[in-house]
């Protein structure tokens, strides 16, 4: 896939899909650790502006170029550096204390050397945090029942639109950040999800979604999104 590759999926994210972002640092932000901050994936820099935030340092690393033209131009100044470079082939010459792959795991060709390659760049003493969609969320689950897919990992046409290829059970999630060398230390959710993002934005009041973002750091096997929070062993 290449860089022209990616950047057409960046359209296709919607303004819910930023609001979730949102929460989701809002929940993760409480791992944070340390003063530098390596984030593969920045996408449209919602996550990114909540690392700024907290980190002095902060290298974004994505493979679509726009993404990274634009995230230089939404956060000028030297705290940010981007680079545009494949997850696996990014040479960096330092460690680490805090690693985030947001939503980068179902996006690659190979999930298990992308970790390995994040992996490389966590400090001895630092954190990795690690999240991704949830096979097994509520919505998905209906969409089974009603007969919209064939299996809870099915790929739909939304997830084809953002460049997913696979949806990975909880199960298969942490076993795949365990078969990286990494040890989990916490495993959680984010968000209740009924309906699809249009229908969640149109249907639900504020106070609703905020009931459906406690439901789903409540019941993480169920939640629209999981995470893990990983060290090394």
């Amino acid at each position: 896939m290449t860089s022209e590759d990616l950047d057409r999926y960046i359209p296709n994210y919607t303004d819910f899909n930023d609001w979730l972002i949102r929460q989701r640092y809002e929940l993760l932000k409480r791992y944070f650790h340390g003063t530098s901050c390596l984030e593969f994936g920045p996408a449209t820099g919602e996550g990114t502006a909540y690392l700024l935030e907290h980190f002095p340092t902060v290298v974004a690393v994505d493979g679509s170029q726009q993404a990274v033209d634009n995230l230089t131009k939404r956060f000028p100044g030297d705290r940010l550096t981007a680079v545009c470079a494949y997850f696996e082939e990014v040479g960096l010459d330092r460690t680490f204390d805090t690693v985030v792959l947001a939503h980068v795991l179902e996006h690659v060709a190979n999930p298990h050397d992308v970790l390995l390659a994040a992996r490389r760049y966590l400090a001895p003493d630092g954190v990795m945090i690690v999240d991704v969609p949830n096979g097994m969320s509520l919505h998905r689950q209906i969409g089974v029942e009603m007969g919209l897919l064939g299996a809870v990992t099915d790929l739909h046409e939304g997830d084809l639109s953002i460049g997913h290829r696979r949806v990975y059970t909880p199960a298969d999630f942490q076993r795949e950040i365990r078969d990286a060398d990494l040890a989990i230390d916490r495993f959680g959710g984010v968000f209740i999800k009924i309906l699809s993002n249009a229908q969640s934005a149109a249907t639900f009041s504020d106070e609703q979604l905020r009931a459906l973002l406690v439901i789903g750091e409540r019941y993480p096997e169920i939640a629209a999104e999981m995470y893990v929070i990983a060290k090394l062993p």
